[in-house]
């Protein structure tokens, strides 16, 4: 008995509609996939809007109408050697998938919020830079871009400079427990720290056990213990507001409280206090050991006789190519560099590319089959405008293609290719709208021998997810950022990645959980 002939995927009937190539058969297949799966609706109508824009940059007469109008001028939509009846039939099934979605509620709240709705945040502050930065709540360390809620910074160790929403600086010098209060305002139960307060920030309060400083325009340190604290002002005027009054001190003065105790007037003495300048010399001299520590790890991952490939981003500023630095004789070359700005990465020095424009991307071949995949990166997010935005995707849809890519929601996917079907394996939301121009390392490991997908966050797994189906992967040609679909000729959809990258791998076994971690953390794969 013949085998049946296998059916065609949702992808590639879109091929076929945007090429002109849709046959009446082709058709009433793609209907039938956007009646049981209302969800590829909103895919549909995306591809009408670039099928739309595509041509209006082309001087194209095409229009198209919002998901609400459609079925009143499916008329006007008209692609070139397409059926009539077919454009008709897919406009008004895509209007009503999509309606019936929206009416039933989306599942995850996207990044970019709905028509109508806004985002919010309760931030009141942003993590600017640290310096050995170490907290007492190791499962929710920051990281340097956070934006910061109300709440406890409590540093065990460091240095940790917060740049309020109101324009005022502090560098916090751990051991410290400063609580954020508002974006003006906030607490300081221990520690010491130095201040920076703009004119437009004037009446910046901080906080104490021994009573309230409000700044009018100036720079000092406060110093707070169990015995009392001190107040240093730098440069302006400073209130101090006590229980039993006002003290007002100028350039030049300070005041010690203790507890119980008659205040002092002292001159002011900046020793013990963390000025920006030295926070900018702290920060280069780590910056010299962060990259002679990465230098070592570099060295130890180039080594693994699995890695395909790895770009560390670095190099002249005027190559257009990247260095593959597996030292394991790995067959698959450079990467070619299209139009990327180069850029620093997530230390100051460190190499990265900025992708941000529709041909933005890095060309790279990675030949032959494979049974397992591991995929790093390290990427700053700065926007998820489009419904998919490409990490790593081989051309086109051939069994085997491998599309890693973060959805307009903050997921992250793993997409595999095969015939007559593809999955996709989701990770929870990774990036809110907090998390966006932050540096985060992203992981995700195809696991045949386990047959299992992990996708990890800075090292830690997220999400596990049973294999649905056995295929070869066969990344083949490939693109960073970007996305080239081998079977369009005239159109390709708009998946490119807005941001920067800074370090890239793949290796053709599945590493662990440790061995994530360590990457993340820029650590050799084993213990020396």
């Amino acid at each position: 008995m013949p085998m049946a002939e296998p059916q065609p995927s949702f992808d590639e009937l879109l091929d076929c509609y945007l090429t002109g190539t849709l046959s009446q058969d082709q058709a009433v297949r793609l209907l039938s996939l956007l009646e049981s799966h209302p969800d590829l609706g909103s895919e549909l109508l995306d591809q009408f809007t670039l099928d739309a824009k595509m041509r209006d940059l082309a001087g194209q007469d095409l229009q198209v109408a919002p998901p609400r109008e459609v079925t009143e001028k499916a008329s006007t939509i008209r692609p070139a050697r397409k059926l009539p009846w077919v454009v008709a039939a897919l406009a008004i099934a895509a209007a009503i998938v999509v309606l019936t979605v929206r009416i039933s509620g989306p599942t995850i709240s996207p990044v970019p919020t709905p028509s109508g709705e806004e985002s919010t945040t309760v931030a009141v502050a942003v993590l600017t830079r640290t310096v050995g930065a170490e907290w007492a709540e190791p499962q929710n360390v920051l990281v340097v871009g956070a934006a910061l809620e109300p709440g406890w910074l409590k540093l065990t160790a460091g240095l940790a400079e917060v740049e309020f929403f109101s324009g005022a600086r502090v560098v916090l010098q751990g051991p410290a427990e400063f609580r954020l209060l508002s974006s003006n305002e906030a607490f300081c139960k221990t520690g010491r720290l130095t201040a920076e307060v703009p004119t437009h920030a004037s009446g910046f309060r901080i906080g104490t056990p021994q009573g309230s400083l409000i700044d009018r325009g100036t720079a000092f340190g406060l110093s707070v213990s169990t015995a009392g604290a001190e107040v240093h002002v730098f440069q302006g005027k400073v209130e101090l507001h006590r229980t039993a009054g006002q003290h007002d001190l100028t350039t030049g003065q300070a005041v010690a409280v203790a507890h119980g105790g008659v205040d002092r007037r002292l001159p002011a003495d900046p020793t013990g206090f963390v000025t920006r300048p030295d926070l900018d010399r702290r920060e280069n001299d780590a910056t010299a050991q962060q990259r002679e520590k990465w230098g070592t790890s570099a060295r130890a991952w180039n080594a693994d006789p699995a890695l395909l490939v790895r770009f560390d981003f670095e190099g002249p500023s005027a190559a257009r190519t990247l260095r593959n630095a597996a030292s394991n004789g790995s067959p698959v070359g450079s990467g070619t560099v299209v139009g990327c700005e180069r850029a620093d990465g997530h230390w100051p020095g460190k190499g990265a590319l900025e992708f941000g424009r529709v041909g933005d991307r890095v060309r790279l071949a990675v030949p032959g089959e494979l049974q397992s995949l591991s995929l790093l990166t390290r990427v700053r997010v700065g926007g998820l405008d489009r419904r998919y935005n490409s990490l790593l995707m081989s051309d086109a849809f051939d069994p085997g293609a491998v599309h890693w890519q973060v959805l307009s929601d903050g997921r992250v996917r793993l997409g595999i290719a095969a015939k007559p079907h593809h999955t996709d394996y989701d990770s929870p939301q990774v990036f809110t709208p907090n998390r966006l121009g932050q540096w985060v390392h992203l992981a995700v490991v195809y696991d045949a021998i386990n047959r299992r997908v992990t996708h990890y966050a800075d090292g830690v797994p997220l999400h596990r997810q049973s294999l649905t189906f056995d295929v070869a992967l066969r990344p083949g040609r490939a693109e960073l950022g970007n996305w080239t679909s081998g079977t369009r000729s005239d159109r390709v959809p708009i998946r490119h990645f807005s941001g920067r990258m800074d370090e890239f791998a793949a290796f053709s076994r599945p590493l662990s959980d440790d061995e994530v971690s360590r990457h993340a953390d820029g650590r050799p794969p084993r213990d020396p």
